[in-house]
This record gives structure tokens, C-alpha cells and sequence, in this order.
């Protein structure tokens, strides 16, 4: 690997490989895609980020230049992030170079030569920007995806939009690489579906089960196809839940530490006893690497956590760990198709690649809740800035 294309890199596990990488390896340089919508945060990558390597290409219909200055009083008129409000609230305290679609390849190009990682505002599904991307790169490592289930259920298009030809055109784009080394897709272990009785390994069929799982199994079997039909180096890599510091606050473990500092009630589906495997986030990056540097090509790998746990438990530990009551426990309507259990074997992982995780559930989820304790300023500037957020969990929650 030389330079690695990290589609959704400033999300919660993108930008957490990225930390990873660039503390591990010094001989490598990334660009970045990520199109800054709700959980993309430009935070997660900022010891990287200077005047320089900040890309935002012009929207198609412009023609001539246009300067940002969001440092200031903010002149946003190009629309990249199809919402002009999130991409302010993202990027408000960065400078941003302006680039025309057309001439962003030499932009990027020009911005590696002194920078080890290039960011660039933008959206897998433009064949434009991806097309002119793929030729700097020859190693792709696809995050890029709508991932909660809540919004899946309540929006579904965006997530076939995003997933599924958004992958295509990633895929189309790095077959016409000819110094293409590897493209690697993260999935999820919510491909599978329910794990009644045993844990899934990578030989079990896909059973999806809401429209989210839906669509990364879409995604997950349209990269092995390609591996297929036209050769392409591919890996696909099927988490289970991620968790740590500095995840967007829409999943269980930040939601339930955050309405417990506020002392607001916890919403609980059902009667919490659904089964997660909980897999901390760096160790993810960790197993990413450890793929790359030495699995086959075409080989799909699980990567467990081996820490499971029902809901209700995750929320009374973090009760027990903030000194709060469990009567904030809410106990809410459960979300349609509901799975019960996830549950994988990643012994393919451990035992043909190595990999092993650092360290153990309760030291890391102990790690997370204390960062969540100590960074206030971090996620209290979402609940307050980000309407967007505040509209879903309001309109969700109300409904249970």
C-alpha cells in the first residue's frame, strides 16, 4: 500500500483506521471521501487537517471559483452535503480549498505532495469525483454507508442510494485502475440476520432482516461478484457492533451515557434483552489492517468482538458506572423486525491472520464511557447545533 483511498473517513470507525494507520505506518497517504452528513465530523480527523489538504469541489452547476470562509462570517453557496446548515455546523472552524469537479484530481494531486492525508467533501455516488479519485490510489477501503437500522426503517431510499450504488460506482470506478492492489468493503454482521441458535461464520448464507442489513448485503454481494467476473483484488469484512470514543450519538452505548448525564429517561426497546456482540472500534481498525497486510484476495472475514451482551444490560452497567438510578430506564415499543441476536465466529480471523484484540470488554467500555464524560463539549455542540439530529431522535422516540 502507498495511498489508500478511505471512503467515509470521518465517521466513527473510518476515522478511527485512519488514526490507526498513520500511527502504524509513516510510508503511506490517504485521501479521504466523505461527504460530511449527519455522522461524519471533521473532529475525528483533526490532527490531520490544516489549510492546505481541505478539498471541497465546486457543485456542478457552477462554473466559476468560489472562496470559503467559514472561519468568519460564513458565505456557504454551494450545496456539496445537500444541506447547506450541516455542512456550516461540520466544517465551521476549518479553512476549505475550492476546486472545479473537473480539475480535482490535479488539486488532490497537488495537495499529496506535501500533505500525508487529503480530505475531500463528497459523495460515493458522484462518478465525477470518484472517477478522478481512483487513478491517485491503489488501495480503496470502503466505510462509506447509512448504517443505523432506526433510519433505515423510516427512510429506506437513501440507504439503497448510498450502499448500494454508491458501491457500484466505487466498483466501477477501481476496476479501471489498473495499479489497483485491493479494494475492501466493510460490511456488517447484520447481513446474516438472526443468530438463533449459533454464531455465524462466514460460510453461512445471508439473511438480511430490515432495510439497512438489506442494503449492505446488496453492497456485501455486489464487491463479490466483481471479484467474480472481473478479477477485482477484493476483501469484505462483516463487523459486529462497534463501539468508543467519539461514535455519532444515535447508537445504544452513547445515546444511553448521554440522556443519563442529562438525567433524561433511556429508552429501552422491548424488554431489552436483545443479544449484541460489542467489538471496540480500535480493534476494528486493528483487524482492517491486519487483512490488508496479509489475507488472500476474494477471502471474507468476520471480526467479533466475543463479548455478548443483552441491551438492558449495557444500560444498567452504564447507569451503574455514572452513579445514576435505573429508573431512568424507559422501557419504549420495539422497533419493527427487531432482530434478537447477532452473534459471529471470526476464528477464520484469528487463527489463518493472527489478529487477536488488545484489550478486555470492561476496560474498554469503562475507556468509553469515561471519554463520553470528559468530552461534553464534543457531543453537547451536536445536540445543540445539529437540527437534523434533533428532528430524528425527537420524531422516532415519540412514535415508540
Amino acid at each position: 500500500m502507498n495511498t489508500i483511498l478511505v471512503t467515509g473517513g470521518a465517521g466513527f470507525i473510518g476515522s478511527n483506521f485512519v488514526n490507526h494507520i498513520f500511527e502504524r505506518r509513516e510510508d503511506l497517504q490517504i485521501i479521504v471521501l466523505d461527504s460530511l452528513t449527519y455522522a461524519g465530523n471533521l473532529a475525528n480527523l483533526s490532527s490531520h487537517l490544516n489549510e492546505n489538504n481541505i478539498i471541497v469541489p465546486e457543485s456542478h452547476e457552477r462554473l466559476e471559483p468560489i472562496s470559503y470562509d467559514l472561519s468568519g462570517n460564513s458565505r456557504v453557496v454551494s450545496d456539496v452535503s445537500k444541506d447547506l446548515e450541516r455542512l456550516k455546523f461540520k466544517i465551521n472552524s476549518f479553512t476549505y480549498n475550492q476546486a472545479p469537479v473537473n480539475e480535482l484530481h490535479c488539486f488532490v494531486e497537488n495537495s499529496l505532495t506535501g500533505n500525508r492525508l487529503v480530505l475531500v467533501v463528497g459523495n460515493i455516488e458522484d462518478r465525477n469525483i470518484v472517477e478522478q479519485l481512483m487513478p491517485l490510489c491503489d488501495t480503496v477501503v470502503n466505510f462509506a454507508a447509512e448504517t443505523h437500522v432506526d433510519r433505515s426503517i423510516l427512510n429506506p431510499e437513501q440507504f439503497i442510494k448510498t450502499d448500494v450504488y454508491g458501491t457500484y460506482v466505487l466498483l466501477e470506478a477501481s476496476r479501471k485502475n489498473p495499479d489497483l492492489k485491493r479494494f475492501l468493503h466493510v460490511s456488517t454482521d447484520e447481513v446474516y440476520g438472526v443468530a438463533s441458535e449459533r454464531s455465524f461464520s462466514e460460510k453461512d448464507p445471508i439473511n438480511p432482516r430490515n432495510p439497512y442489513s438489506a442494503s449492505k448485503a446488496a453492497a456485501d454481494r455486489l464487491v463479490y461478484a466483481y471479484n467474480q467476473t472481473y478479477g477485482l483484488p477484493v476483501n469484505i469484512v462483516r463487523p459486529s457492533n462497534n463501539f468508543g470514543p467519539n461514535q455519532y450519538p444515535e447508537k445504544l452505548i452513547p445515546v444511553m451515557i448521554i440522556k443519563a448525564l442529562r438525567d433524561e429517561k433511556l429508552p429501552v426497546y422491548g424488554d431489552g434483552k436483545q443479544v449484541r456482540d460489542w467489538l471496540f472500534v480500535r480493534d476494528t481498525a486493528r483487524a482492517i489492517e491486519v487483512i490488508l497486510e496479509r489475507a488472500p484476495v476474494g477471502e471474507v472475514y468476520n471480526i467479533a468482538g466475543r463479548n455478548e451482551r443483552e441491551n438492558i444490560f449495557m444500560v444498567k452497567t452504564i447507569l451503574e458506572r455514572l452513579g445514576k438510578s435505573t429508573e431512568l430506564i424507559n422501557y419504549v415499543k420495539d422497533r419493527p423486525g427487531h432482530d434478537v441476536r447477532y452473534s459471529l465466529d471470526d476464528s477464520k480471523l484469528r487463527n489463518e491472520l493472527g489478529y487477536s484484540p488488545e484489550k478486555d470488554f470492561e476496560s474498554n467500555l469503562k475507556e468509553t464511557i469515561d471519554w463520553y464524560v470528559n468530552n461534553q463539549e464534543w457531543w453537547q455542540r451536536i445536540l445543540d447545533h445539529d437540527k437534523e439530529y434533533r428532528e430524528f431522535m425527537n420524531r422516532w422516540y415519540r412514535e415508540r
